[in-house]
C-alpha cells in the first residue's frame, strides 16, 4: 500500500514539475494570419485611429480606447506599420504590437505578438495559462473580422469595384479639347449630336452615353464622348468609329453622386489597379446611367465607371 502511495506521489510530482516547466513563464500571445489586400490599404486601416473605428468588431470606448467581449485594449503608440496596444483581461496586461507586412502576393501578413511581464507561481502560472489561451482566441476573432472587412472591396476603397466583360462593341466618338473642365451642356449637347448622327444612318443606341475628361495641361482638357450603337457607320468630321473587343475585361464601378464623387471614384480604382497589378490598356469612361441635365440634384446621380484591363 505504501510503495502504491508513494507511486502515485511520485507521478504527481513529475506531472507537477514537467508542467512547471513546459507552462510559458510568461503569457503570451502569438497570432498572425493572411489577408488578401496590399500593404497600403492595411497601413490605412491598422496605423491610423479612424482606419481601427471603421472595422473594429468590439465596441469603441474612447480615443484610442476599445474592448471586445471582456477584453480591453488600448493604443499606445503608431507607426507607418505597427500598432502598439495593451490588451487587459482579468489580471494580466499583455503589452505588444500589431504589425503587417507583404505576404505572398497580393496578401498581408497581420501579427499580433503581446506579453504579460508578471512574475508568478505555480498555481498562477496554470490560471494565466488558460487566460491567455482565451484572449488569444479572442485575438483570432479580431483579426478574422479584419480579414472580412478588408477583402470586401466596397470597405477598402469605398466602393464596390468588380470584374464585367464588354458587350457594346461599337462606339460613335466625339473628341475635343477644351479649356477648362467641360460643362453638363457642352456634353449633353455632343451626345444629342452624336445620337443624330447614328441616327441618320440608320444605327441604334445600345447604352448609355459615355464619357471621359483628362487634363492634359493646366488650361486642357481632353474630352471624349461615346455614344454606344449597334453597328459600325461612316463618321463625320471631329468624330470616330472605336471598337471594343468583345467580352474583354472592364473593372467596374457603382458610382452615387456628383462629379467630385465620380473622382475620388477613379482615383480610388487606379489605386486597386495598382495594388492589384492590373494593366489598363485603354482610359477610362464613365457610363452616365443618370441624365444629369434633367435631374438637379447630384446625390441622386448613378455612374457606372468602366476601366479596361488585361
Amino acid at each position: 500500500m505504501k510503495k502504491t502511495f508513494f507511486i502515485v506521489l511520485a507521478a504527481i510530482a513529475i506531472i507537477i514539475a514537467a508542467a512547471y516547466i513546459l507552462l510559458p513563464q510568461k503569457p503570451v500571445i502569438a497570432r498572425d494570419l493572411s489577408i488578401d489586400t496590399s500593404d497600403v490599404i492595411a497601413a490605412k486601416f491598422i496605423t491610423t485611429t479612424s482606419g481601427w473605428d471603421k472595422w473594429w468588431p468590439g465596441i469603441k470606448i474612447s480615443d484610442k480606447q476599445y474592448s471586445f467581449q471582456d477584453a480591453r485594449i488600448s493604443i499606445e503608440k503608431m507607426t507607418n506599420s505597427s500598432t502598439y496596444i495593451k490588451l487587459q483581461k482579468d489580471n494580466l496586461t499583455f503589452n505588444g504590437e500589431i504589425s503587417c507586412f507583404a505576404d505572398a502576393e497580393g496578401s498581408v501578413k497581420f501579427k499580433w505578438d503581446a506579453i504579460d511581464q508578471s512574475n508568478t507561481g505555480f498555481s498562477s502560472r496554470l490560471n494565466n495559462y488558460f487566460k491567455t489561451r482565451t484572449a488569444e482566441n479572442q485575438v483570432a476573432e479580431i483579426l478574422l473580422s479584419l480579414k472580412h472587412f478588408l477583402e470586401d472591396e466596397k470597405n477598402a476603397y469605398g466602393y464596390k469595384i468588380y470584374l464585367n466583360h464588354a458587350k457594346d462593341t461599337v462606339l460613335l466618338v466625339s473628341a475635343g479639347t477644351y479649356p477648362a473642365y467641360p460643362s453638363l451642356q457642352a456634353v449633353y449637347n455632343t451626345v444629342e449630336t452624336l445620337k443624330q448622327q447614328a441616327d441618320n444612318q440608320g444605327a441604334k443606341q445600345t447604352n448609355f452615353p459615355m464619357l471621359n475628361v483628362t487634363q492634359t495641361g493646366e488650361h486642357e482638357y481632353q474630352v471624349n464622348v461615346a455614344l454606344p450603337i449597334n453597328k459600325r457607320i461612316t463618321p463625320v468630321q471631329k468624330t470616330s468609329i472605336n471598337n471594343i473587343p468583345k467580352g474583354g475585361n472592364l473593372l467596374v464601378a457603382d458610382v452615387r453622386g456628383g462629379q467630385n464623387t465620380v473622382n475620388n471614384a477613379l482615383a480610388q480604382m487606379k489605386i486597386y489597379m495598382k495594388d492589384h497589378r492590373l494593366v489598363s490598356p485603354a482610359m477610362p469612361f464613365q457610363s452616365l446611367i443618370t441624365d444629369r441635365i434633367t435631374q438637379k440634384d447630384t446625390s441622386k446621380w448613378i455612374t457606372k465607371i468602366y476601366y479596361p484591363i488585361l
